[in-house]
């Protein structure tokens, strides 16, 4: 008798123990999706959900759908891997154009998305701006960079920057907003106006606690 109230006592105590991990593991699962759950919700609510929130907020750009990987394109920076830790927690304003960016519409794409993020005030702090080109020349860009102190010039081969953004074509001169949690989750066509870009960010950074 005494053995089986043992055993018994044993097996529960087992029983409890595995329901105290899968608990956890459940508890971890959550605490890891939580972030993404939180930018999902917000996009909906403020690009889809007219039911609740007020008329006319719309977004200016194309919200895509699932969204691509920034992690994806395997960018560089001096040779050295630009991943979604050097995003540091922000947002982020990808322009992608030519190794020397000297036609006249990749200047106006980085100068609509310089005022744009300029006009963002004290929230500009939360978003950087990337110039992403396929074989980027450090002496080309030279002249770039001078007009635009704060953008970072990235290099990226072709096939993955065509991979994570489903294209067939490099997107030269279009710009995208790409997430803190590395979700490429909007993009504007080419000779696109700034100011559209600048709502969008707003409506974005005010819907988020992330970045």
């Amino acid at each position: 008798m005494g053995q089986d109230v043992v055993e018994q006592t044993a097996d529960k105590n087992a029983g409890n123990g595995s329901e105290k991990k899968v608990k956890a593991r459940w508890q971890l699962a959550l605490v890891i999706l939580m972030p993404s759950l939180a930018m999902g919700l917000a996009w909906y609510f403020y690009f889809f959900g007219t039911q609740f929130v007020p008329d006319g907020r719309t977004n200016r750009g194309e919200l895509l759908l699932p969204p691509s990987s920034f992690e994806s394109m395997t960018l560089e920076k001096n040779r050295e891997m630009f991943g979604l830790q050097s995003l540091e927690g922000r947002w982020g304003i990808l322009v992608f154009g030519d190794e020397a960016c000297s036609d006249q519409a990749c200047q106006a794409a980085l100068y609509q998305t310089r005022q744009a993020h300029l006009a963002l005030g004290r929230d500009s702090e939360r978003v950087i701006r990337l110039f992403i080109a396929p074989t980027p020349n450090p002496e080309l860009n030279k002249r770039v960079l001078s007009e635009h102190p704060d953008l970072i010039w990235l290099g990226s081969t072709k096939e993955s920057v065509l991979n994570a953004l489903g294209k067939k074509e490099w997107p030269t001169n279009g710009f995208y907003i790409v997430d803190p949690l590395g979700n490429i989750m909007m993009k504007y066509q080419p000779g696109q106006y700034g100011g559209d870009l600048l709502k969008d960010l707003r409506k974005l950074l005010k819907a988020s606690n992330i970045g």
